[in-house]
């Protein structure tokens, strides 16, 4: 299976006072050209999707537009939030992107989302984990204590089959 990794992002981001935006645009543009290219069949969006917690409406767009163009290839994504990102905004619609093959893990549950996708090689599954902080781990799991992030990662870990 071909799957395209890409991390960082930072939709809308600025750099003094320059919109960034044409240019993501254009490098997006020559993702969806990777991915034809290379019969890519999933891509997974790892974190920091956006430069802020609350992005600007255009990145917003652009996002839609991009998501749009990979499902239109039938190309899987699967997107976890990271420290940049509002892990309840990149979550809207979760459900009813995935009928159309996005996976989204923007807030984080208590355990790891996976996803399997299957080709002529046989399946894999991805496990996706959002970013995650240890006072989230502690809510998630009250009947242990973690002294390190580190700890209640493991504990997140140990979960996978």
């Amino acid at each position: 299976m071909n799957l395209l990794h890409l991390a960082d992002l930072h939709l809308g981001k600025r750099v003094n006072g320059f919109d960034l935006l044409p240019d993501q645009r254009y490098i997006l543009e020559q993702v969806l050209d990777l991915c034809t290219a290379h019969n890519v069949q999933a891509v997974a969006l790892a974190g920091d999707i956006y430069d802020t917690a609350l992005p600007p409406a255009a990145a917003v767009l652009l996002l839609d537009w991009f998501l749009t163009q990979l499902a239109a290839r039938s190309v899987h994504v699967c997107m976890i939030s990271g420290n940049h990102d509002s892990p309840e905004r990149l979550q809207f619609g979760s459900d009813l992107l995935q009928k159309n093959q996005i996976h989204i893990s923007g807030t984080f549950s208590g355990k790891m989302e996976t996803v399997s996708l299957s080709d002529a090689y046989g399946t894999l599954t991805i496990s996706m984990l959002p970013y995650v902080k240890l006072a989230q781990l502690s809510v998630q799991f009250p009947e242990q204590s973690f002294a390190t992030l580190d700890d209640g990662i493991r504990a997140v870990l140990e979960q996978i089959p």
